[in-house]
């Protein structure tokens, strides 16, 4: 940290300061609540940190090369931001120009993730369902649901929707598991391989009977891998007080060194989703419920708004400096209730 880090630029901070080179590419998602928060600065001569947003969609400029940004300095004290699925598609910088800057995206792949510097970080809900957290876990509807798109070819990442063990979950009682291959690229792939369509035709009359909002009713929903080795199923799941089934490979968490994720969510590489049934069913109703009520907590206090997403960012980054900057410091939220059976402070 010291060879990639300045900190003297964040001594004697009583809150730590960002800034933003929105002039080059506004803030997007969550991030559209910073200049509302306590840990923005206009002036880039106070700040202890700058954030750069990369995305770019193909038909949009590049953003200019990092090394002519003017605070760059080798990329020192600065954090690149960047929401997508795969990171050469949307036109980001090369690996090898980011130098001694750090990454903050949601897809964080473990082999290349560098811990206490990198920052992995959720995908933006497309939808919250609230109104369903007060449900208890076998008030609900269903044991286990998934609706979303199928993807025919293993090319791109998202193969795996398309394997008999994730697809024959569903039984059309308790555990509700459909996809549809109607999907820009799925489209084209069918051009080639006719002999799927009759199948994705009968799928997409199955997927046809099932409303995505009552199936959110549900204890368990899964959350599998999309293009990349995030979903955007994570956080609508949180959103409705379920437990979250995470099927993905190579993946980092969401700020893995804040939250204690395994009291949450189940996670099952892509080779053993035959297991994910048998175990969901074997669980003691106890254990279902706190890990529900955990997932709520974990919710409520990190991720439920755009505000409190930012704060969380921020506290993730202070993690990075404890003991360095002291006056920095900050413990993590975790409610006494939740303390049995652990010492460890993280949430």
């Amino acid at each position: 940290m010291d060879v990639c880090f300045n900190f003297s630029r964040c001594d004697n901070m009583d809150e730590l300061l960002v800034y933003h080179y929105d002039e080059i590419n506004p803030p997007k998602w969550f991030f559209q609540a910073l200049k509302a928060s306590p840990y923005f600065t206009p002036d880039p001569d106070k700040a202890c940190i700058f954030l750069v947003t990369l995305d770019r969609r193909l038909e949009e400029p590049r953003i200019p090369d990092l090394k002519t940004l003017p605070h760059w300095n080798h990329g020192l004290n600065h954090v690149l931001i960047s929401f997508v699925d795969n990171w050469s598609k949307w036109r980001n910088p090369m690996a090898s120009t980011l130098e001694k800057a750090a990454v903050m995206t949601s897809i964080t792949h473990q082999t290349t993730y560098r811990p206490a510097f990198d920052i992995s970080v959720p995908l933006p809900a497309l939808k919250y369902y609230e109104d369903l957290q007060e449900l208890k876990a076998f008030q609900r509807k269903y044991l286990l649901t998934f609706k979303g798109t199928r993807y025919l070819s293993e090319f791109g990442g998202g193969g795996f929707r398309s394997h008999p063990s994730m697809r024959g979950m569903h039984n059309g009682k308790d555990v509700i598991v459909v996809t549809t291959c109607r999907q820009i690229s799925n489209n084209a792939y069918l051009k080639e391989h006719p002999e799927l369509a009759p199948e994705c035709e009968e799928n997409h009359k199955e997927y046809k009977k099932y409303n995505f909002g009552d199936l959110m009713n549900s204890t368990f929903g899964l959350a599998p891998a999309g293009r990349g080795p995030s979903s955007f199923r994570l956080l609508e799941i949180l959103s409705a007080g379920s437990i979250p089934v995470l099927v993905s490979d190579n993946f980092v968490l969401p700020f893995d060194m804040l939250i204690q994720w395994e009291r949450c969510v189940l996670m099952f590489p892509t080779t053993e989703m035959h297991r994910i049934l048998p175990t969901l069913r074997a669980l003691k109703r106890e254990e279902v419920e706190f890990r529900r009520e955990y997932c709520l907590f974990i919710y409520r206090e990190f991720l439920e708004t755009d505000s409190k997403l930012v704060a969380t960012v921020m506290l993730a980054l202070k993690t990075r400096f404890y003991g360095m900057l002291p006056r920095l410091a900050q413990k993590i939220p975790v409610p006494t209730k939740f303390l049995r059976g652990t010492t460890q402070q993280r949430a």
